[in-house]
Protein backbone atom coordinates (compact mmCIF):
# COMPACT_ATOMS: atom_id res chain seq x y z
CA UNK A 1 0.00 0.00 0.00
CA UNK A 2 1.23 3.41 -0.83
CA UNK A 3 2.51 5.54 2.16
CA UNK A 4 1.87 8.76 2.11
CA UNK A 5 5.38 9.92 2.24
CA UNK A 6 6.13 8.71 -1.07
CA UNK A 7 2.58 10.72 -2.07
CA UNK A 8 4.20 14.08 -0.80
CA UNK A 9 7.49 13.11 -2.39
CA UNK A 10 6.22 12.51 -6.27
CA UNK A 11 4.20 16.10 -5.52
CA UNK A 12 7.06 17.59 -4.66
CA UNK A 13 8.94 16.42 -7.91
CA UNK A 14 6.38 17.57 -9.91
CA UNK A 15 6.65 21.40 -8.64
CA UNK A 16 10.33 21.53 -8.81
CA UNK A 17 9.80 19.95 -12.78
CA UNK A 18 7.83 22.58 -13.12
CA UNK A 19 10.02 25.12 -11.23
CA UNK A 20 12.97 23.73 -12.87
CA UNK A 21 11.93 23.26 -16.02
CA UNK A 22 13.39 25.73 -19.02
CA UNK A 23 15.10 -14.03 -26.00
CA UNK A 24 17.29 -15.46 -26.43
CA UNK A 25 17.23 -18.30 -28.00
CA UNK A 26 18.89 -21.62 -27.01
CA UNK A 27 20.68 -24.04 -29.20
CA UNK A 28 21.50 -27.50 -28.90
CA UNK A 29 24.09 -29.76 -30.92
CA UNK A 30 22.01 -32.52 -33.60
CA UNK A 31 22.84 -36.23 -32.92
CA UNK A 32 22.27 -38.99 -35.11
CA UNK A 33 22.06 -42.74 -34.87
CA UNK A 34 25.99 -43.53 -34.52
CA UNK A 35 26.41 -41.47 -31.27
CA UNK A 36 28.96 -39.22 -33.20
CA UNK A 37 29.18 -35.47 -32.33
CA UNK A 38 27.89 -32.92 -35.30
CA UNK A 39 30.10 -30.16 -35.52
CA UNK A 40 28.19 -27.36 -33.75
CA UNK A 41 27.71 -24.89 -36.49
CA UNK A 42 25.18 -22.49 -37.42
CA UNK A 43 23.78 -25.13 -39.62
CA UNK A 44 23.35 -27.52 -37.56
CA UNK A 45 21.76 -25.30 -34.51
CA UNK A 46 18.00 -25.43 -33.68
CA UNK A 47 15.74 -23.07 -31.89
CA UNK A 48 13.77 -23.92 -29.66
CA UNK A 49 10.48 -21.99 -29.98
CA UNK A 50 10.06 -19.18 -27.28
CA UNK A 51 6.73 -19.48 -25.07
CA UNK A 52 4.02 -16.96 -25.68
CA UNK A 53 4.44 -14.62 -23.12
CA UNK A 54 0.79 -13.61 -22.01
CA UNK A 55 -0.98 -12.30 -19.30
CA UNK A 56 -4.53 -12.46 -18.86
CA UNK A 57 -6.90 -10.14 -17.11
CA UNK A 58 -10.09 -10.00 -16.22
CA UNK A 59 -12.75 -6.93 -15.95
CA UNK A 60 -16.36 -6.52 -15.20
CA UNK A 61 -17.54 -5.94 -18.63
CA UNK A 62 -16.67 -4.10 -21.67
CA UNK A 63 -15.24 -0.72 -22.01
CA UNK A 64 -17.73 2.06 -22.33
CA UNK A 65 -15.43 3.11 -24.78
CA UNK A 66 -12.09 2.87 -26.91
CA UNK A 67 -12.07 6.02 -28.10
CA UNK A 68 -9.49 8.48 -25.46
CA UNK A 69 -11.54 11.68 -26.86
CA UNK A 70 -14.75 10.47 -25.45
CA UNK A 71 -13.54 8.97 -22.36
CA UNK A 72 -13.97 9.90 -18.82
CA UNK A 73 -15.20 6.17 -17.44
CA UNK A 74 -12.90 4.25 -14.92
CA UNK A 75 -13.18 0.81 -16.99
CA UNK A 76 -12.33 2.33 -20.39
CA UNK A 77 -9.59 4.34 -19.25
CA UNK A 78 -7.88 0.72 -17.69
CA UNK A 79 -7.87 -0.09 -21.23
CA UNK A 80 -6.84 2.80 -22.86
CA UNK A 81 -3.50 3.36 -21.05
CA UNK A 82 -2.39 0.28 -21.80
CA UNK A 83 -3.24 1.14 -25.49
CA UNK A 84 -2.28 5.10 -25.62
CA UNK A 85 1.01 7.31 -24.65
CA UNK A 86 0.06 11.24 -24.66
CA UNK A 87 2.70 13.65 -23.91
CA UNK A 88 3.47 12.60 -20.26
CA UNK A 89 2.82 8.69 -18.55
CA UNK A 90 2.03 8.27 -14.65
CA UNK A 91 5.48 5.82 -14.00
CA UNK A 92 6.03 3.27 -11.48
CA UNK A 93 6.94 5.47 -9.06
CA UNK A 94 3.67 7.29 -9.42
CA UNK A 95 5.28 10.21 -11.10
CA UNK A 96 4.11 12.00 -14.92
CA UNK A 97 7.28 11.39 -16.41
CA UNK A 98 7.71 12.19 -20.34
CA UNK A 99 6.39 9.48 -22.73
CA UNK A 100 6.23 11.21 -26.47
CA UNK A 101 7.42 14.13 -25.05
CA UNK A 102 11.38 14.58 -25.67
CA UNK A 103 11.44 18.10 -24.53
CA UNK A 104 9.27 20.25 -21.86
CA UNK A 105 9.87 23.66 -21.65
CA UNK A 106 7.65 26.48 -19.39
CA UNK A 107 7.63 29.96 -19.25
CA UNK A 108 8.28 31.99 -16.20
CA UNK A 109 4.38 33.08 -16.10
CA UNK A 110 3.76 29.11 -15.96
CA UNK A 111 1.16 29.54 -18.01
CA UNK A 112 2.74 28.38 -21.53
CA UNK A 113 4.31 24.72 -22.29
CA UNK A 114 6.52 24.20 -25.33
CA UNK A 115 6.37 20.51 -26.15
CA UNK A 116 8.85 18.38 -28.29
CA UNK A 117 7.86 15.77 -29.88
CA UNK A 118 9.93 12.62 -29.86
CA UNK A 119 10.41 11.93 -33.41
CA UNK A 120 10.99 8.61 -32.83
CA UNK A 121 7.24 8.17 -31.48
CA UNK A 122 5.04 6.70 -33.85
CA UNK A 123 1.08 5.07 -34.12
CA UNK A 124 0.65 1.46 -33.76
CA UNK A 125 0.66 1.38 -38.38
CA UNK A 126 4.61 2.85 -37.92
CA UNK A 127 3.50 6.57 -39.19
CA UNK A 128 4.74 9.21 -37.03
CA UNK A 129 3.07 10.76 -34.43
CA UNK A 130 3.01 14.89 -34.92
CA UNK A 131 2.11 17.70 -33.01
CA UNK A 132 -1.02 18.37 -35.20
CA UNK A 133 -2.39 15.06 -34.19
CA UNK A 134 -2.56 16.71 -30.24
CA UNK A 135 -3.67 19.24 -31.34
CA UNK A 136 -6.59 17.92 -33.59
CA UNK A 137 -7.26 15.28 -30.54
CA UNK A 138 -7.59 18.32 -27.69
CA UNK A 139 -9.76 20.14 -29.42
CA UNK A 140 -11.95 17.51 -30.58
CA UNK A 141 -12.23 16.82 -26.88
CA UNK A 142 -13.46 20.73 -26.75
CA UNK A 143 -16.01 20.39 -29.62
CA UNK A 144 -19.31 20.56 -28.11
CA UNK A 145 -20.70 18.77 -31.48
CA UNK A 146 -18.55 15.61 -30.33
CA UNK A 147 -20.51 15.87 -27.05
CA UNK A 148 -17.06 14.08 -24.90
CA UNK A 149 -17.63 13.72 -21.36
CA UNK A 150 -14.52 14.21 -20.97
CA UNK A 151 -14.63 18.28 -22.09
CA UNK A 152 -14.07 19.48 -18.29
CA UNK A 153 -10.73 17.74 -18.05
CA UNK A 154 -8.89 20.55 -20.77
CA UNK A 155 -11.00 23.46 -19.70
CA UNK A 156 -7.56 24.54 -17.93
CA UNK A 157 -6.28 25.17 -21.72
CA UNK A 158 -6.60 28.84 -22.77
CA UNK A 159 -10.40 29.56 -24.09
CA UNK A 160 -10.91 25.68 -23.41
CA UNK A 161 -14.00 26.20 -22.14
CA UNK A 162 -15.25 29.04 -23.94
CA UNK A 163 -14.67 26.70 -26.87
CA UNK A 164 -16.82 24.17 -25.58
CA UNK A 165 -20.00 26.87 -24.57
CA UNK A 166 -19.92 27.84 -28.31
CA UNK A 167 -18.29 31.13 -27.27
CA UNK A 168 -14.77 30.81 -29.05
CA UNK A 169 -13.42 29.31 -32.07
CA UNK A 170 -11.12 26.19 -32.20
CA UNK A 171 -8.86 28.88 -33.35
CA UNK A 172 -9.00 30.53 -29.93
CA UNK A 173 -7.80 27.61 -27.88
CA UNK A 174 -4.61 27.46 -26.51
CA UNK A 175 -3.06 24.55 -28.26
CA UNK A 176 -1.06 24.97 -31.62
CA UNK A 177 0.96 22.28 -33.48
CA UNK A 178 3.93 25.00 -34.68
CA UNK A 179 5.10 22.11 -36.89
CA UNK A 180 5.45 18.55 -36.99
CA UNK A 181 7.48 17.59 -33.28
CA UNK A 182 6.61 21.43 -31.41
CA UNK A 183 3.28 21.61 -29.46
CA UNK A 184 2.70 24.74 -28.03
CA UNK A 185 -0.04 24.85 -25.35
CA UNK A 186 -1.54 28.61 -22.97
CA UNK A 187 -3.38 27.52 -20.31
CA UNK A 188 -6.14 29.97 -18.63
CA UNK A 189 -3.87 30.39 -15.40
CA UNK A 190 -0.36 28.58 -14.03
CA UNK A 191 -1.98 25.25 -12.97
CA UNK A 192 0.79 23.38 -10.64
CA UNK A 193 -0.55 19.69 -11.70
CA UNK A 194 -0.95 20.14 -15.36
CA UNK A 195 1.83 17.39 -16.42
CA UNK A 196 -0.52 15.47 -13.88
CA UNK A 197 -3.38 15.75 -15.83
CA UNK A 198 -1.34 15.43 -19.31
CA UNK A 199 -1.33 11.62 -17.83
CA UNK A 200 -5.21 11.33 -18.77
CA UNK A 201 -6.83 9.79 -21.73
CA UNK A 202 -8.33 12.74 -22.51
CA UNK A 203 -5.48 14.19 -22.92
CA UNK A 204 -4.32 11.60 -25.44
CA UNK A 205 -3.58 11.76 -29.39
CA UNK A 206 -5.96 10.91 -31.74
CA UNK A 207 -5.83 10.96 -35.86
CA UNK A 208 -7.43 13.10 -37.47
CA UNK A 209 -7.31 10.60 -41.06
CA UNK A 210 -8.46 7.78 -38.75
CA UNK A 211 -11.28 9.43 -37.16
CA UNK A 212 -12.81 11.52 -39.61
CA UNK A 213 -15.41 9.42 -41.89
CA UNK A 214 -15.16 6.54 -39.64
CA UNK A 215 -17.12 6.47 -37.01
CA UNK A 216 -16.71 2.78 -35.88
CA UNK A 217 -13.03 3.66 -36.43
CA UNK A 218 -13.16 2.11 -32.28
CA UNK A 219 -14.77 -1.17 -33.47
CA UNK A 220 -12.40 -3.02 -35.77
CA UNK A 221 -8.49 -3.80 -35.35
CA UNK A 222 -8.18 -2.92 -38.46
CA UNK A 223 -8.77 0.81 -37.99
CA UNK A 224 -7.44 0.56 -34.55
CA UNK A 225 -4.66 2.77 -33.86
CA UNK A 226 -2.73 3.76 -30.87
CA UNK A 227 0.30 5.22 -29.74
CA UNK A 228 1.19 2.94 -26.15
CA UNK A 229 3.01 -0.48 -25.76
CA UNK A 230 0.03 -2.56 -26.53
CA UNK A 231 -1.64 -2.19 -29.63
CA UNK A 232 -5.85 -3.98 -30.39
CA UNK A 233 -5.39 -7.20 -32.23
CA UNK A 234 -8.64 -8.76 -31.71
CA UNK A 235 -12.50 -7.60 -30.61
CA UNK A 236 -14.60 -9.91 -29.30
CA UNK A 237 -18.14 -8.31 -28.10
CA UNK A 238 -18.85 -9.12 -24.20
CA UNK A 239 -16.32 -12.15 -24.40
CA UNK A 240 -12.37 -10.40 -24.44
CA UNK A 241 -10.28 -8.39 -26.12
CA UNK A 242 -6.80 -9.02 -27.52
CA UNK A 243 -3.81 -6.67 -27.12
CA UNK A 244 -0.44 -7.50 -28.56
CA UNK A 245 2.82 -5.98 -28.02
CA UNK A 246 3.07 -2.69 -29.89
CA UNK A 247 6.19 -3.08 -32.26
CA UNK A 248 6.33 0.71 -33.20
CA UNK A 249 6.04 2.00 -29.60
CA UNK A 250 8.76 4.36 -28.67
CA UNK A 251 9.58 2.04 -25.47
CA UNK A 252 9.21 -1.31 -27.48
CA UNK A 253 12.26 -3.19 -26.19
CA UNK A 254 11.68 -2.46 -22.42
CA UNK A 255 7.59 -4.56 -23.02
CA UNK A 256 8.33 -7.67 -21.37
CA UNK A 257 4.92 -9.35 -22.51
CA UNK A 258 3.80 -9.98 -25.82
CA UNK A 259 -0.06 -10.49 -25.61
CA UNK A 260 -2.64 -8.99 -22.46
CA UNK A 261 -5.97 -11.06 -23.03
CA UNK A 262 -8.53 -9.09 -21.45
CA UNK A 263 -11.54 -11.19 -20.77
CA UNK A 264 -15.27 -9.75 -19.38
CA UNK A 265 -16.54 -11.80 -16.51
CA UNK A 266 -19.58 -10.08 -15.19
CA UNK A 267 -19.33 -11.40 -11.20
CA UNK A 268 -16.96 -11.19 -8.61
CA UNK A 269 -17.75 -14.46 -7.88
CA UNK A 270 -17.23 -15.58 -11.49
CA UNK A 271 -13.73 -13.75 -11.39
CA UNK A 272 -12.87 -15.78 -7.98
CA UNK A 273 -13.51 -18.91 -10.05
CA UNK A 274 -11.81 -18.05 -12.76
CA UNK A 275 -8.97 -16.75 -10.98
CA UNK A 276 -8.93 -20.18 -8.57
CA UNK A 277 -8.88 -22.15 -11.82
CA UNK A 278 -6.12 -20.77 -13.34
CA UNK A 279 -7.84 -19.03 -16.19
CA UNK A 280 -6.89 -15.77 -15.40
CA UNK A 281 -3.38 -14.16 -13.64
CA UNK A 282 -5.27 -11.02 -12.66
CA UNK A 283 -7.98 -10.00 -10.44
CA UNK A 284 -9.20 -6.86 -9.28
CA UNK A 285 -12.93 -7.01 -8.81
CA UNK A 286 -12.86 -8.77 -5.13
CA UNK A 287 -15.41 -9.77 -2.78
CA UNK A 288 -15.74 -11.06 0.38
CA UNK A 289 -14.48 -15.04 -0.59
CA UNK A 290 -11.62 -13.68 -2.63
CA UNK A 291 -10.53 -11.72 0.39
CA UNK A 292 -10.90 -14.63 2.73
CA UNK A 293 -8.86 -16.70 0.67
CA UNK A 294 -6.38 -14.76 -0.62
CA UNK A 295 -5.92 -11.78 1.58
CA UNK A 296 -2.45 -13.47 4.27
CA UNK A 297 -0.98 -14.75 0.69
CA UNK A 298 1.85 -13.70 -1.49
CA UNK A 299 -0.62 -13.30 -4.07
CA UNK A 300 -2.75 -10.29 -2.86
CA UNK A 301 -2.03 -6.80 -2.73
CA UNK A 302 -3.25 -3.36 -1.85
CA UNK A 303 -2.91 0.24 -3.03
CA UNK A 304 -4.08 3.24 -2.13
CA UNK A 305 -6.65 5.05 -4.61
CA UNK A 306 -7.64 9.04 -4.46
CA UNK A 307 -11.51 7.92 -5.34
CA UNK A 308 -14.40 7.71 -3.65
CA UNK A 309 -17.79 5.24 -3.79
CA UNK A 310 -21.01 7.40 -3.18
CA UNK A 311 -24.51 8.29 -4.50
CA UNK A 312 -26.18 11.15 -6.60
CA UNK A 313 -29.40 12.77 -5.65
CA UNK A 314 -31.38 14.11 -8.48
CA UNK A 315 -31.75 17.79 -6.78
CA UNK A 316 -34.23 18.44 -9.97
CA UNK A 317 -36.83 15.99 -8.82
CA UNK A 318 -38.89 16.24 -5.49
CA UNK A 319 -38.34 15.97 -2.54
CA UNK A 320 -34.90 15.73 -3.34
CA UNK A 321 -34.79 19.52 -3.80
CA UNK A 322 -34.83 19.99 -0.25
CA UNK A 323 -31.75 19.59 1.01
CA UNK A 324 -33.57 19.04 4.41
CA UNK A 325 -34.20 15.73 2.69
CA UNK A 326 -31.39 15.02 1.37
CA UNK A 327 -29.26 15.71 4.53
CA UNK A 328 -31.34 13.02 6.75
CA UNK A 329 -31.20 10.19 4.35
CA UNK A 330 -27.36 10.85 4.29
CA UNK A 331 -26.70 10.60 7.72
CA UNK A 332 -29.29 8.21 8.73
CA UNK A 333 -27.93 5.38 7.70
CA UNK A 334 -24.42 3.38 9.35
CA UNK A 335 -21.56 3.02 7.18
CA UNK A 336 -19.36 1.18 9.62
CA UNK A 337 -22.08 -1.35 9.41
CA UNK A 338 -22.12 -1.39 5.64
CA UNK A 339 -18.35 -1.53 4.98
CA UNK A 340 -17.22 -3.91 7.67
CA UNK A 341 -20.74 -6.61 7.99
CA UNK A 342 -21.86 -6.16 4.18
CA UNK A 343 -18.88 -5.83 2.24
CA UNK A 344 -16.77 -7.94 4.60
CA UNK A 345 -14.01 -4.92 3.20
CA UNK A 346 -11.44 -2.80 5.13
CA UNK A 347 -11.87 0.23 2.79
CA UNK A 348 -12.46 3.43 4.91
CA UNK A 349 -16.01 4.72 5.28
CA UNK A 350 -16.43 8.77 4.16
CA UNK A 351 -17.48 11.41 6.40
CA UNK A 352 -16.35 13.77 3.33
CA UNK A 353 -15.97 13.56 -0.19
CA UNK A 354 -12.01 14.52 -0.92
CA UNK A 355 -10.31 10.65 0.41
CA UNK A 356 -7.60 9.78 1.58
CA UNK A 357 -4.10 9.34 -0.11
CA UNK A 358 -4.69 13.31 -0.85
CA UNK A 359 -1.63 15.33 0.83
CA UNK A 360 -2.63 18.32 2.65
CA UNK A 361 -1.20 21.16 0.43
CA UNK A 362 0.10 23.45 3.45
CA UNK A 363 0.89 20.77 5.77
CA UNK A 364 2.24 18.15 3.58
CA UNK A 365 3.18 15.67 6.09
CA UNK A 366 -0.35 14.80 6.86
CA UNK A 367 -3.32 13.88 4.34
CA UNK A 368 -5.95 16.54 3.47
CA UNK A 369 -8.63 14.19 4.91
CA UNK A 370 -6.57 13.87 8.26
CA UNK A 371 -5.96 17.74 8.69
CA UNK A 372 -9.89 18.67 7.37
CA UNK A 373 -11.28 15.80 9.22
CA UNK A 374 -14.79 14.66 8.70
CA UNK A 375 -17.40 17.13 7.80
CA UNK A 376 -20.31 15.54 8.69
CA UNK A 377 -21.96 12.38 11.66
CA UNK A 378 -24.20 10.01 11.33
CA UNK A 379 -27.50 10.66 13.62
CA UNK A 380 -30.40 9.12 13.35
CA UNK A 381 -32.46 11.55 15.57
CA UNK A 382 -31.35 14.33 13.31
CA UNK A 383 -32.13 12.64 10.14
CA UNK A 384 -35.12 12.44 11.67
CA UNK A 385 -35.61 16.19 12.76
CA UNK A 386 -34.82 17.21 9.16
CA UNK A 387 -37.27 14.74 7.70
CA UNK A 388 -40.27 16.16 9.92
CA UNK A 389 -39.03 19.85 8.95
CA UNK A 390 -39.22 19.13 5.40
CA UNK A 391 -43.24 17.64 6.09
CA UNK A 392 -42.19 13.87 6.30
CA UNK A 393 -42.72 13.46 9.97
CA UNK A 394 -41.83 9.24 10.46
CA UNK A 395 -41.54 9.35 6.69
CA UNK A 396 -45.91 9.70 6.43
CA UNK A 397 -46.29 11.03 3.17
CA UNK A 398 -42.84 10.08 1.48
CA UNK A 399 -43.06 9.02 -1.92
CA UNK A 400 -41.43 5.79 -2.75
CA UNK A 401 -37.85 6.12 -4.11
CA UNK A 402 -36.27 5.12 -7.19
CA UNK A 403 -32.97 4.19 -6.43
CA UNK A 404 -30.99 3.00 -9.45
CA UNK A 405 -27.51 0.80 -8.97
CA UNK A 406 -25.80 -1.34 -10.69
CA UNK A 407 -25.98 -5.28 -11.44
CA UNK A 408 -22.92 -6.18 -9.43
CA UNK A 409 -23.64 -8.01 -6.21
CA UNK A 410 -21.98 -6.02 -4.13
CA UNK A 411 -23.57 -3.04 -5.48
CA UNK A 412 -26.95 -5.09 -5.07
CA UNK A 413 -25.93 -6.04 -1.33
CA UNK A 414 -24.93 -2.41 -0.59
CA UNK A 415 -28.44 -1.02 -1.78
CA UNK A 416 -31.00 -3.53 0.25
CA UNK A 417 -28.89 -2.90 3.29
CA UNK A 418 -29.87 0.97 2.41
CA UNK A 419 -33.24 -0.18 1.84
CA UNK A 420 -33.77 -1.65 5.33
CA UNK A 421 -31.76 1.33 7.47
CA UNK A 422 -33.98 4.00 5.75
CA UNK A 423 -37.34 1.66 6.45
CA UNK A 424 -36.68 1.41 9.93
CA UNK A 425 -34.85 4.29 10.57
CA UNK A 426 -36.72 7.07 8.69
CA UNK A 427 -40.17 5.06 7.41
CA UNK A 428 -38.65 5.67 3.68
CA UNK A 429 -39.15 3.13 1.70
CA UNK A 430 -37.00 2.61 -1.75
CA UNK A 431 -37.70 1.14 -5.36
CA UNK A 432 -34.38 -0.69 -6.01
CA UNK A 433 -33.52 -0.91 -10.15
CA UNK A 434 -31.06 -2.84 -11.02
CA UNK A 435 -29.21 -2.21 -14.60
CA UNK A 436 -26.52 -3.31 -16.49
CA UNK A 437 -23.05 -0.22 -17.01
CA UNK A 438 -24.39 0.89 -20.43
CA UNK A 439 -27.52 1.24 -19.85
CA UNK A 440 -27.08 2.64 -16.41
CA UNK A 441 -24.67 5.59 -16.97
CA UNK A 442 -27.01 6.31 -20.11
CA UNK A 443 -30.06 6.98 -17.54
CA UNK A 444 -27.73 8.46 -15.05
CA UNK A 445 -27.00 11.21 -17.99
CA UNK A 446 -30.49 11.31 -18.98
CA UNK A 447 -31.40 12.23 -15.27
CA UNK A 448 -33.83 9.11 -15.61
CA UNK A 449 -33.09 8.66 -11.53
CA UNK A 450 -34.04 10.06 -7.85
CA UNK A 451 -31.16 8.13 -6.04
CA UNK A 452 -28.34 6.90 -8.25
CA UNK A 453 -25.00 5.00 -7.42
CA UNK A 454 -21.87 6.57 -8.78
CA UNK A 455 -17.92 6.75 -8.14
CA UNK A 456 -15.16 8.90 -9.16
CA UNK A 457 -11.26 7.89 -8.43
CA UNK A 458 -8.93 11.50 -9.35
CA UNK A 459 -6.32 11.97 -12.08
CA UNK A 460 -3.58 14.02 -9.75
CA UNK A 461 -2.90 15.16 -6.31
CA UNK A 462 -4.55 18.25 -5.74
CA UNK A 463 -8.45 18.20 -4.06
CA UNK A 464 -9.51 20.11 -7.34
CA UNK A 465 -9.62 16.56 -9.09
CA UNK A 466 -12.13 15.59 -6.73
CA UNK A 467 -14.53 18.22 -5.97
CA UNK A 468 -14.67 19.87 -9.55
CA UNK A 469 -17.13 17.17 -10.41
CA UNK A 470 -19.72 18.92 -8.72
CA UNK A 471 -19.46 22.66 -10.25
CA UNK A 472 -22.14 23.43 -11.86
CA UNK A 473 -21.15 22.97 -15.62
CA UNK A 474 -20.42 19.58 -14.68
CA UNK A 475 -22.66 18.29 -12.47
CA UNK A 476 -25.62 17.97 -15.53
CA UNK A 477 -25.33 14.06 -15.47
CA UNK A 478 -25.21 13.69 -12.43
CA UNK A 479 -26.83 15.60 -9.21
CA UNK A 480 -27.63 18.68 -11.02
CA UNK A 481 -26.89 20.44 -7.96
CA UNK A 482 -25.35 24.52 -8.21
CA UNK A 483 -23.96 26.43 -5.74
CA UNK A 484 -23.05 29.90 -6.99
CA UNK A 485 -20.27 30.09 -3.65
CA UNK A 486 -18.66 26.68 -4.56
CA UNK A 487 -18.13 27.47 -7.51
CA UNK A 488 -16.42 30.59 -6.98
CA UNK A 489 -14.18 28.86 -4.32
CA UNK A 490 -13.37 26.25 -7.08
CA UNK A 491 -12.98 28.86 -9.84
CA UNK A 492 -10.40 31.17 -7.40
CA UNK A 493 -8.14 27.85 -6.97
CA UNK A 494 -8.07 28.01 -10.61
CA UNK A 495 -6.42 31.27 -10.76
CA UNK A 496 -4.24 31.26 -7.39
CA UNK A 497 -1.25 29.74 -6.63
CA UNK A 498 -1.16 30.88 -2.31
CA UNK A 499 -1.30 27.46 -1.02
CA UNK A 500 -2.75 28.02 2.37
CA UNK A 501 -5.75 30.35 0.61
CA UNK A 502 -6.27 27.09 -2.08
CA UNK A 503 -6.46 24.89 1.30
CA UNK A 504 -8.70 27.09 3.04
CA UNK A 505 -11.08 27.36 0.21
CA UNK A 506 -11.07 23.28 -0.66
CA UNK A 507 -12.09 23.35 3.04
CA UNK A 508 -15.06 25.70 2.64
CA UNK A 509 -16.18 24.22 -0.94
CA UNK A 510 -15.98 20.78 0.83
CA UNK A 511 -18.00 22.02 3.46
CA UNK A 512 -21.25 23.12 1.23
CA UNK A 513 -20.68 20.40 -0.23
CA UNK A 514 -21.33 17.82 2.84
CA UNK A 515 -24.10 20.55 4.04
CA UNK A 516 -26.12 20.73 1.00
CA UNK A 517 -25.40 17.10 -0.10
CA UNK A 518 -26.61 17.06 -3.44
CA UNK A 519 -24.13 13.56 -2.94
CA UNK A 520 -23.65 11.42 -0.21
CA UNK A 521 -20.60 9.49 0.21
CA UNK A 522 -20.52 5.83 1.69
CA UNK A 523 -16.39 5.03 1.56
CA UNK A 524 -13.45 5.72 0.25
CA UNK A 525 -11.35 3.48 -2.33
CA UNK A 526 -9.05 1.05 -1.89
CA UNK A 527 -7.67 -1.20 -4.87
CA UNK A 528 -7.56 -4.88 -3.58
CA UNK A 529 -5.81 -7.27 -6.46
CA UNK A 530 -4.61 -10.81 -7.35
CA UNK A 531 -1.55 -11.61 -9.33
CA UNK A 532 -0.27 -15.22 -9.78
CA UNK A 533 3.03 -15.54 -8.43
CA UNK A 534 4.76 -16.19 -12.35
CA UNK A 535 3.34 -12.62 -13.15
CA UNK A 536 5.73 -9.61 -11.79
CA UNK A 537 5.60 -5.81 -12.62
CA UNK A 538 1.94 -5.26 -12.60
CA UNK A 539 1.83 -1.73 -11.63
CA UNK A 540 -1.71 -0.02 -9.76
CA UNK A 541 -1.16 3.94 -10.00
CA UNK A 542 -3.26 5.95 -7.38
CA UNK A 543 -5.74 6.69 -9.80
CA UNK A 544 -6.84 3.12 -10.10
CA UNK A 545 -5.35 1.83 -13.23
CA UNK A 546 -3.71 -1.61 -13.78
CA UNK A 547 -0.84 -0.93 -16.06
CA UNK A 548 0.99 -4.45 -17.75
CA UNK A 549 3.45 -1.94 -19.09
CA UNK A 550 6.15 -3.14 -16.86
CA UNK A 551 4.92 -6.40 -16.25
CA UNK A 552 6.74 -9.84 -16.70
CA UNK A 553 6.02 -13.42 -16.81
CA UNK A 554 8.78 -15.85 -15.20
Amino acid sequence: MKKLASLVFKLSVVVALISGCSSSSTSTPNSNDSNTTTPNTSENKTEKPQREKKIVYALPSEPETLDPTLNNYSRSSIVLQNLFRGLYKIDQSGLPVPALAKETIIDETGTKYTFKIDPNAKWSDGKPVTAHDFEYAWKRVLNKDVASRAAADLYYVKNGLAYNEGKASADDVGVKAVDDQTLEVVLENPTTYFLNLLCATSYHPVRKDVVEGNEGWTKSPDTYLSTGPFMLAEIHPKQKYVLKKNPNYLLADKVQIDTLEIVFIETAEGELAAYTNNEIDVSDNINNESMQKYKDTPEYFAAARIGTYYFDFNTSKKPFDDPRVRKALAISINREQIVRNVMQSTEKVAFGFVPYGMPHLVETNKEYRDVVGDLFKEDVAEAKRLLAEAGYPDGKGFPQVDFMTLSGQTDKDIAQALHSMWKENLGVEISIRTLESKIYWDEMEQGNFEIGRDGWTGDYLDPMTNLHLFETVNAADGSRWSNKEYDALLKENREIQDQAKRSANYAKAEQILMDEMPIFPLYFYEDSYLVKPHIKGVMKNFIGHTIFEYASVE
